[in-house]
Order: C-alpha cells, then structure tokens, then sequence
C-alpha cells in the first residue's frame, strides 16, 4: 500500500492505493490523525504543516514534500526554500505538473497561501495571508467586546448595518480584496495574467465572491479562475511521489 498525505492545521486528507490500483480517499481531523495508524510496510509520502505530526512521521520513514524532493519538477532557485511549507511545495509541484502557466495557486484554507510558478516551472514566491476564521477569531481574542463571527457562505453585506456584519465586512471582504491585490502585483510583475487556480476547504466562499470573478475596482478581470479541487495539494503530493 501506498499512502498519500495532506496534513493541514485542521484536516488530512489521506489517499490510500493498493496493489492493484484501487483509491480511497478519506479526511480526518488533524488533532484525531495518527501517524502510526498505517499497517506495516505501507510506503507513506506527505505534504505536513504541524510539527509533531511531521516528527512522528519521519521517526516511521515517511517521504516529505521538501524543495530538496521537488527540485526535478520545480526550480526553487529564485527564492529561500529553507523554511518553505510544505503545503506550499506540493501545491507549486500540482501548479508546474498540471496548470496552464504561468499560474498561480491560492489555497483557502486556516491560513490563506499563494503560490506563483513561471512558464519555465520555476517557484517565484508567494504570500500568506490569515485566513477568515483566523482574522475573526484574532478580533475576538485581542478586543474586550467583540464576538467570534461564524463564518457565512455569502459574502458580507456593504457596509455592515450591525456589529456581526461589521465583523464580516471587515474580515471577509478584506481577504477578497487582498487575493485580488495580490494577483494584481504577480500579474504587472509577469507582464500577463496568470491562470489562478483555487483549493482549499474555503475555496467555495470565494469562487462565489463576484470581484473574483470580473473586474472590479480597478484590478485586471480574472475571470479565468479555476476550481483546483479539494484534493490539489493531495495531487501535488502523489505526482511527487507517485
């Protein structure tokens, strides 16, 4: 058995293949996710953002998506790899195997990341910005009144008539509108618009966002952005090691 691994601050996604090719795909919670659980002799490969998951991996031999492993598919020579996630090596490796670049890739999720390969499948950079649970629970936190907003699957009402809907348009539509600066900066230092390519468990709030999806404010339309799926980084980690 072969087994693929995304583990992220709050899922894995496990991609479990057998000798005669049959998939199972299955998600856990992180905190729940056993490292040892695997049956003995299984070859184990993983894309891993949480410390003591990746050390109780490697202790097993499990392969990890580094620079290092990448190097054959991704050029990361035009940045600091070193402390590069690896999270963000997958999805560069999903990017230069199987997108239309240049491209980028934003994956939605506790944290949102960005991730730009060139048309010659070199790694560029990217940018990590918080996610919504993360600003919303950041405002809770550090502020004496003001709610933890749950998170709502349309984008919030302009402006915000109550302080709930504040917190909303405060968080929501600054991440909208953060992803769209920044495709816009990648885009002027490309000199052409890049296909941009959505992942993440958060993803669907923003392919429904319309600034997303025309122009808006004076950004270049992006029109072209695609649904990477739930299983982007969990491809990126297979065709590494597949």
């Amino acid at each position: 058995m072969r087994c693929f691994l995304n583990i992220g601050n709050t899922h894995t996604q496990i991609l479990e293949v057998d000798s005669g090719g049959g998939r199972k795909v299955r998600t856990v919670a992180t905190a729940d996710f056993d490292p040892a659980s695997f049956p003995n002799g299984a070859e184990v490969f993983a894309a891993c953002v949480v410390a003591e998951k990746m050390d109780a991996l490697r202790a097993r031999g499990c392969r990890m998506a580094t620079p290092e492993a990448a190097s054959k598919i991704v050029d990361f020579s035009p940045v600091d790899a070193s402390t590069l996630g690896q999270d963000r090596v997958a999805n560069a490796v999903c990017l230069a195997a199987k997108a239309v670049l240049p491209a980028v890739s934003i994956d939605f999720g506790t944290c949102i990341t960005a991730e730009v390969v060139d048309a010659r499948k070199r790694f560029l950079g990217g940018a990590i910005f918080p996610g919504r649970t993360l600003t919303r629970r950041a405002l809770n936190l550090y502020t004496s009144k003001l709610p933890f907003v749950e998170l709502a699957d349309e984008p919030p009402p302009c402006p915000g008539t109550n302080t709930a809907d504040a917190i909303r348009m405060g968080t929501d539509a600054a991440a909208i509108d953060a992803v769209l600066g920044f495709i816009a900066r990648i885009r002027r230092m490309l000199k052409q618009t890049p296909s941009v390519y959505a992942c993440g468990g958060d993803r669907a709030f923003f392919l429904r966002a319309p600034e997303l999806k025309e122009l808006s404010n004076g950004f270049p339309s992006i029109r072209g952005i695609r649904d990477g799926g739930d299983d982007f980084t969990l491809r990126g980690v297979e065709h590494l090691f597949g």
